[in-house]
């Protein structure tokens, strides 16, 4: 059943099958998802799996993703995290790796999937508490594992600061990035570093 607008559909198990005639076929939702997500080094599945790293860290990835939403992560208390991913190396040829660059644009609008509500700015605005930038990988290593949580590199900001310091820029290298002084943490500590920094606006 399609739940109705405002409702949060449950996970999905992966053992769900296509039907035929309302009868199940051999095909299962795991085998779709096998072939349209393999490619973890793709920049769109990639930052799909930051998402789910930071959500999974702050305890609220129980219920799926919603596309297009406001936030792409929401603390326990609901405060909004911008999830923003990069890597030196994707999934096809390179001659040199990637040079690092993350989004950090205002936007003109926001969208509230639970209640279908937009909202529109003037000036733009960031409207998340929190910025994750994760970086998977590094220069040396062409073969990056996403699934090896240790080969990601997780750097937390407030907003406040990147508002204070990048009022209107759309996009920031690595370097300049840290010149801000983001908690640069392991995985283990990402929900805490989030939520000090959420708390302390700094």
């Amino acid at each position: 059943m399609t739940p109705a607008m405002g409702d949060e559909p449950d996970l999905r198990k992966g053992c769900e099958t296509f039907r035929v005639a309302g009868e199940a076929t051999d095909v299962a939702l795991h085998d779709y998802w096998s072939w349209s997500g393999s490619d973890l080094l793709s920049n769109l599945q990639r930052g799909v799996m930051a998402e789910f790293l930071v959500a999974h860290a702050l305890g609220t990835a129980k219920k799926p993703r919603r596309e297009w939403g406001t936030f792409a992560v929401r603390t326990c208390e609901g405060h909004g995290v911008a999830v923003k991913s990069a890597a030196y190396w994707q999934s096809w040829p390179q001659a040199e790796p990637s040079a690092i660059g993350f989004d950090i644009a205002p936007r003109r609008w926001s969208w509230d999937p639970e209640t279908n509500e937009t909202a529109t700015y003037d000036p733009p605005r960031r409207t998340a508490k929190a910025y994750v930038f994760c970086l998977l990988g590094s220069r040396a290593d062409q073969n990056p594992d996403p699934l090896d949580i240790d080969q990601w590199r997780f750097l937390v900001l407030a907003t406040a600061k990147l508002d204070a310091e990048r009022p209107k820029q759309k996009k920031i290298s690595l370097n300049p990035l840290l010149t801000l002084e983001p908690r640069d943490v392991s995985y283990a500590d990402l929900r805490q570093a989030i939520e000090a920094v959420i708390r302390l606006g700094s």
